[in-house]
């Protein structure tokens, strides 16, 4: 295959790519693009300037101004560690936007993956309250069941967290150069967050350790992927 053939096919991945986002097919096609690219040593600029455009450095708002629950601090975190891209906060009084920064590309899928790892988070979370209710005939108790979906979602999201971080480290040996932090992102959020004042929220204690080991288990089993979930929100 000459090297016109492969850029076309690159191209026609990185197309699918983007229009299937971040389910099972998207994600398949993008990795295919990312190996023949190195198979191939192919830059981004020899793909056109529409996918070089997609190198810029810029930020992208994944929230409304609204308060931020801790929860969502953690997983935006989760998302930003794991995808490539720094997160920061704009505030205003007690409510903020979340950010995210990093390139073009990067943005777009950190932030699909956050918005469908949150609708989960709150879809499983209450799956999980009202089982568990069902299951031991309790009646309900108001600060009991804060608890219980507390640490359901600690659970949870160190259970998402272990998992991004495992793929992470199995993709890490063949693609390491596409899997970390580009450098210019890493020196351009320095500068840019220089003055920026540090905020983070407390992370309530697990209080209920069977919900806290069934977060952790339904965190650490899903796939991320729209077909796979395509009950979230319904």
């Amino acid at each position: 295959m000459d090297n016109e053939k492969i850029i076309r096919k690159i191209k026609g991945l990185l197309n699918i790519a983007r229009e299937n986002g971040s389910d099972e097919e998207g994600q398949s096609a993008l990795v295919l693009a990312q190996r023949l690219m190195l198979q191939n040593n192919i830059s981004e600029q020899e793909l056109g300037e529409t996918e070089a455009s997609s190198e810029l450095i810029t930020e992208n708002d994944v929230t409304i101004h609204k308060k931020i629950h801790w929860w969502e601090e953690r997983l935006g975190n989760i998302i930003a560690e794991n995808f490539r891209v720094k997160m920061y906060y704009r505030t205003t009084g007690r409510k903020s936007t979340m950010v995210f920064y990093g390139i073009e590309k990067d943005l777009n899928l950190a932030k699909e993956m956050y918005l469908l790892a949150h609708e989960t988070v709150i879809y499983y979370s209450k799956r999980f309250v009202r089982w568990h209710y069902l299951e031991t005939g309790e009646k309900r108790n108001r600060g009991f069941t804060t608890k219980l979906k507390k640490s359901y979602i600690i659970g949870f999201l160190d259970g998402v967290d272990a998992k991004f971080r495992e793929q992470i480290f199995a993709l890490r040996e063949e693609y390491e150069v596409l899997i970390l932090m580009p450098e210019k992102v890493e020196k351009s959020f320095e500068s840019y967050a220089e003055n920026f004042r540090e905020t983070e929220r407390k992370q309530p204690q697990t209080e209920v350790t069977f919900a806290y080991i069934s977060g952790h288990q339904d965190g650490s089993s899903i796939d991320f992927t729209k077909r796979t979930i395509k009950g979230v929100g319904n």
